[in-house]
């Protein structure tokens, strides 16, 4: 008999900004997960330009062996990838077919997969917190140790809207049950937000991977000059040495501000992702306290030292089994979830999980190529001038696909969008695309 393969599973990596029409609609609109497949069906039917030109998908060289042990290949798709294991087939009683792995998966077992930069295009058109004082990559699993999940989902749940704290343009806040919404401050400086009714969308919360030799920024404005950073694990305690001397404590102090200080921790004295099994110890804490008032708390996951984080954009870790049934693998028997019914369907199908993310939400600027001004009062349901400019009155997403304006009315409008990969700019706080233009109909010079 020759060798059988069956898909364990499936991960899409949906992003918005390949995954929005020109009028505006996105998968995200689509509730069924049947129907978002199926949008991804006609995308790649038509040849459509996806998130696999910008990533791809990787399994980290200290797990090979196991790969090959317990008989895993890796299949890349259209958006994503699959993951097939070599099975024996069971036909039960009733005629239904069933599959086990020819190797049994352990139900703590890690399969993980890391998501490699091919270039920065992604670091320029994603949605995530430009001040980054630790350089974390994304983790995301279908177990609940870093935070509960709503299937197919395999991002945390966003954090409640805080009034205490300052928010970045585009960064993303639960304001009820399902009500989400971004962040932004209009022309006045006034706090504003964008609604959006789907959740499950990569945030802060999933940025948790850190290698264990990191560095830490300090923001110019603190004017940070001693400093004390402090890691702890899940119950509170520092890290120590095998002499039971404490080496997660630091202390930084300078006649000149703190800009960016080096630390280490010894890989052998803490749980590290992928090597150590599903364990709620993997999650520490990571606090700074400085003068004048400085504070900054971080949850953290270390990476195993011999990974290569250099180019990761995140890692995947799928555990055969978890709290929650539904992201499960493996039935109670240890075989797989999917199954080939007598009439020939495959039902249940292998489990798809989806990794959601929202695009850069930026202010459009439109500047004259000669950098002669643009008459005021143009387009006024979109746009308000400034200084010569043209700016959007509200940011707009960043898509590879051109969208139009829609007025209040419903009907669309069509204004020059941003070359797909163009730079952002951060003046005061605020994110701009800027779009040079001729002198035209569309955008005349102020007499």
């Amino acid at each position: 008999m020759g060798l059988l393969y069956k898909i364990l599973f499936e991960v899409k990596v949906l992003h918005e900004f390949y995954l929005t029409d020109t009028t505006g609609e996105t998968i995200f609109d689509l509730a069924a997960q049947a129907d978002r497949m199926a949008y991804l069906r006609k995308k790649f039917g038509s040849a459509s330009e996806n998130i696999n030109s910008d990533i791809e998908f990787l399994v980290p060289e200290n797990v090979q062996s196991m790969f090959a042990n317990h008989r895993l290949k890796i299949l890349t798709t259209y958006a994503g990838f699959k993951l097939g294991v070599e099975v024996k087939s069971i036909t039960l009683p009733d005629g239904t077919i069933t599959y086990e792995p020819k190797v049994p998966l352990p139900d703590d077992i890690n399969i993980p997969i890391l998501i490699v930069k091919k270039n920065s295009f992604i670091d320029i058109y994603s949605n995530w917190t430009l001040k980054k004082p630790l350089n974390l990559i994304y983790y995301f699993s279908n177990e609940n140790s870093t935070g509960s999940k709503t299937f197919p989902f395999l991002a945390a749940e966003i954090n409640s809207f805080d009034a205490s704290k300052e928010y970045e343009q585009g960064e993303l806040v639960k304001h009820g049950p399902s009500d989400f919404r971004e962040f932004y401050r209009d022309d006045a400086n006034a706090v504003q937000w964008i609604s959006f009714t789907s959740g499950g969308f990569a945030n802060d919360n999933d940025r948790l991977l850190l290698p264990t030799s990191f560095s830490y920024s300090f923001p110019a404005a603190a004017n940070v000059t001693d400093a004390l950073i402090t890691i702890k694990d899940i119950d509170g305690n520092v890290i120590k040495d095998a002499f039971g001397n404490s080496i997660s404590v630091f202390h930084f102090s300078t006649v000149e501000r703190l800009t960016k200080v080096k630390m280490s921790i010894d890989p052998s004295r803490v749980f590290t992702v992928p090597n150590t099994s599903n364990n709620e110890k993997l999650l520490y804490s990571l606090s700074v306290t400085g003068n004048g008032g400085y504070s900054d708390q971080h949850k953290i996951l270390f990476m195993d030292a011999d990974i290569n984080t250099k180019n990761s954009f995140g890692l995947i870790n799928i555990y055969p089994k978890v709290t929650n049934a539904a992201f499960n693998l493996i039935d109670n028997s240890g075989k797989l979830i999917t199954r080939k019914q007598p009439d020939g369907s495959i039902n249940p199908l292998p489990p798809i999980f989806e990794i959601r993310l929202r695009s850069r939400l930026s202010f459009w600027r439109y500047i004259n190529n000669k950098r002669k001004n643009i008459q005021n009062g143009l387009h006024p349901d979109f746009m308000v001038t400034k200084n010569g400019t043209l700016v959007s009155l509200v940011p707009r997403a960043v898509t590879y696909v051109p969208t139009l304006f829609r007025k209040t009315d419903n009907s669309l409008h069509y204004l020059p969008n941003p070359e797909p990969y163009s730079i952002i700019k951060i003046e005061n706080d605020k994110i701009y695309s800027d779009i040079t233009v001729r002198e035209s109909d569309l955008f005349p010079l102020a007499p």
